[in-house]
Order: C-alpha cells, then structure tokens, then sequence
C-alpha cells in the first residue's frame, strides 16, 4: 500500500466513524428519521469495517470493534475536506452536488436555532452539504418534508445524500432513486432532480439511454450555468455508451 492509498483510507475511516457518532446522536435527540438512520447506519458501519481491515490488515475487525472505536472528538476543517474528497470520487455527480450547493442563496448560520421559513431551510442545508455535516442536511430536509411532501428540492438533495452514502448499497441506491422520482413528479421544471436521477440511472442501473433523457431535461429547464458544461459532457459520454447521436 502506498502512503497516499494509506492516507486515503484514514480520511475515509475517520469521515465514516464520525458519521456513525453523528448518526447516533441524532437519532438519540429523534432528529432523523427512523427508517434513514437504519440504512445509513448499517452502511457506514460496514463501510468502515471494511476500511479498518485493510488499514490493519486484519480479516477479523467487526462492525462491533468499529462501534466501539468511534472517536468523540471532530475536526470540522478536515471533516469538510474529506467529505469534499467522497464527493469529488463520485465523479460529475459530486462535483453537481458542490456546485448546486454553492448556487443557492447563503442562509443563516450553521449553529443554533433552525430556521422556520422553508426557503431558508433550503439554503442553511446546503451550506450544512458543504460543511461536510450531511447528517445535519437530512435532518433538515426532513423537516421540510414533514411539512411539504411535495417540495422538489428537499426530495432531490435527500436523494442524492442516500445515494452518497449508499455507493455500494443497493437498498439505498433505489431508496435514492425513489426520491429523485418523487421530486422529478412535483416539479417536472426542477433541473437538479433530473441531472441527480440521470446519475442514478447511469451508475446504477447501467442506463446510459436514461441518463441522456434526464441530462437533456436538465440543460432544457434554466440550469445554473456553472454545471452546463459539466452536465453537457456527462451527456455526450452516456449518449457515446447509449449509441445515441449528440447534435
């Protein structure tokens, strides 16, 4: 193992264990919906398993040493950065996430009270998505939902984060998915859903037909102009794998 692959899976491990940390506390405060907590859990946990034998190279480390090994403490700079870095590992879809992010307009601080109005939820949650606190993020869009089921952009983001989370887990790929269709059904205008659901289909289900659909409806519906070129050449490479003509 070289020192960078080493260094890579320290980040990783420790993003994962403070995320299970996290993730316990939030559901102990009845923060985070049961049903995501369960998923998102089980996945950190045997993602950080994993990670933890090929640091130790120990075939035996369990998801219960894992638990058990979860540190108290964070570093919120180096928390972002690696967060930053499992976004960047995703390709075009991550870099999406960060660039849509830091197209809404800023909320208000990430500490203290919630916001109550809907439009500032949105903003502070993003701003939580690039402090590298996706737990906080869902937790917020949660709380959108419970208020509006039909609000396209908390369906979108919440998706998209259970995608993250779930890179090797098909359960909360579809659950991700899922979302992006609820999203993309209450607003069919809304372009972050179809670039977030093209992704999917592409990645996930090896429908690179799909992924173009969903990429020409994104760039059709007033797009933020810094993810047009980035999506455009997404689409020239699925349409390349589809057999399709790009104009």
């Amino acid at each position: 193992m070289t020192e960078f692959e080493h260094a890579e899976l320290v980040a990783e491990r420790d993003f994962l264990l403070r995320s299970i940390a996290d993730l316990d506390e939030e559901q102990a405060a009845g923060d985070l919906a049961a049903d995501d907590f369960a998923a998102l859990r089980d996945d950190y946990v045997a993602r950080a398993a994993t990670v933890m034998r090929a640091l130790d190279g120990d075939a035996t480390a369990t998801p219960a040493a894992v638990v058990a090994a979860t540190p108290r403490t964070r570093n919120p700079r180096r928390t972002a950065l690696v967060v930053v870095a499992c976004l960047a590992v995703a390709g075009l879809a991550g870099v999406a996430l960060a660039g849509a992010a830091g197209s809404r307009p800023a909320g208000g601080p990430l500490t203290g009270s919630l916001p109550q109005n809907t439009a500032d939820q949105l903003a502070q949650a993003t701003e939580l998505i690039g402090a590298g606190k996706p737990v906080d993020a869902l937790k917020l869009y949660d709380t959108i939902l419970k208020k509006d089921p039909q609000n396209a952009t908390a369906l979108a983001y919440k998706g998209w984060l259970l995608r993250l989370a779930g890179a090797d887990d098909k359960s909360l790929q579809e659950k991700g998915l899922t979302y992006e269709d609820q999203a993309v059904a209450a607003d069919p205008t809304y372009p972050d859903a179809h670039f977030f659901r093209g992704m999917m289909l592409w990645q996930d289900k090896g429908d690179p037909a799909g992924a173009v659909g969903e990429f020409r409806l994104f760039l059709a519906n007033r797009p933020p102009q810094a993810m047009v070129s980035l999506v455009e050449d997404a689409l020239k490479r699925a349409a390349a794998e589809a057999g399709i003509p790009v104009d």
